[in-house]
């Protein structure tokens, strides 16, 4: 059937077109428009670039997602580990490649990506990446190692205000450190008091905690889920206590010392990001892959998985997720004159 209508189209289109006619021909009896490259998308694996050492809990989550999310779209989903600069790295390698949807970035958009932009001085713009879902949007706690002479916030502040007393793990600009910050400015401590021990990484920040080789930080709460058996919670950064830790709210503690409340920004908002100009250059791409990640992270089996993993499971959608990022990338824009 499919060479008498090549004849036939070849007769009415003369020899120079019985190429195409075949191709015509061809693409109707499979169904695919001819010349419609975006159809075949994707055709070759797709890379989730972590900023980040492994470990983490960016890693964790864009190592849950990347079976499931392979076997959604049809390809192999692979994850490369880029660490370096906070983040801003390996967000800066993914913002030079080509906007057609193989290399997606996942990490905490809020604040690592905000913050290696504003703070440490990425060559990338906010406008550089759009969400397609902000998976996870965790808060943070401020903590010390369960072997820590400091039992309540107000104790950790006495000793702040020492030079040199105490110790803090950060990854520099991240949530944890500016929300440090914020509070050490508020109650008058100068940030040279306390000696700030900078990590690439959640692993290896949580991991210093844990083995007690700094005396505070403020984690993100879902983050550090691997490691609560060893910390102790001395604070809340966030409106509300949702996993019930017998600590106050950091600005019910301040509230004790005599302060007003201060800026809540110590938690994570994380989840895939693509190149903002995929939506516009490649439709049909995009909405594929929106399509997959809710479909993914929907599923019975991908709850399950995130659980066990210990990372968030949330489908808000590209356009909430987009303005909850905007909005905390105003916020932390703020404070660009926070840091020394």
């Amino acid at each position: 059937m499919i060479g008498r209508t090549t004849a036939v189209l070849g007769r009415l289109m003369g020899s120079v077109g019985r190429a195409a006619a075949a191709g015509l021909v061809l693409a109707v009896c499979v169904g695919v428009a001819p010349g419609n490259a975006e159809d075949a998308w994707p055709d070759e694996p797709i890379t989730i670039v972590v900023p980040f050492n492994a470990g983490g809990s960016a890693d964790r989550m864009a190592r849950s997602l990347s079976g499931p999310l392979g076997e959604e779209l049809g390809v192999p989903v692979t994850v490369e580990n880029r660490p370096g600069g906070s983040g801003g790295l390996g967000a800066a390698w993914v913002a030079r490649q080509p906007a057609d949807g193989n290399t997606l970035l996942l990490m905490q958009a809020t604040p690592y990506l905000a913050g290696a932009i504003i703070f440490g001085g990425a060559p990338i713009a906010w406008d550089d990446f759009s969400f397609l879902n902000a998976q996870w949007n965790d808060y943070g706690i401020v903590v010390v190692h369960n072997d820590s002479p400091y039992q309540t916030f107000a104790e950790l502040v006495a000793a702040m205000r020492e030079p040199g007393e105490v110790s803090s793990g950060i990854i520099y600009g991240n949530g944890g450190h500016l929300q440090t910050v914020l509070f050490m400015e508020a109650l008058g401590i100068p940030q040279s008091n306390v000696r700030f021990v900078t990590y690439d990484g959640g692993a290896p920040l949580r991991a210093a905690l844990a083995g007690n080789q700094v005396d505070f930080q403020v984690l993100a709460a879902g983050g550090a889920a691997g490691i609560m058996d060893r910390l102790r919670v001395l604070a809340v950064a966030n409106t509300a206590n949702p996993d019930g830790f017998d600590a106050p709210l950091l600005n019910d503690a301040l509230a004790e010392l005599g302060l007003d409340p201060i800026a809540i920004i110590g938690g994570n908002v994380s989840g895939l990001l693509v190149r903002s100009e995929l939506q516009q250059e490649h439709p049909e791409r995009y909405a594929t892959l929106v399509a997959a990640y809710e479909a993914v992270v929907n599923s019975e089996a991908y709850q399950a998985a995130a659980a066990e993993a210990r990372v968030g499971a949330d489908w808000v959608g590209p356009e909430a997720s987009q303005k909850m990022g905007n909005e905390a990338f105003e916020a932390l824009s703020s404070l660009a004159g926070v840091l020394n």
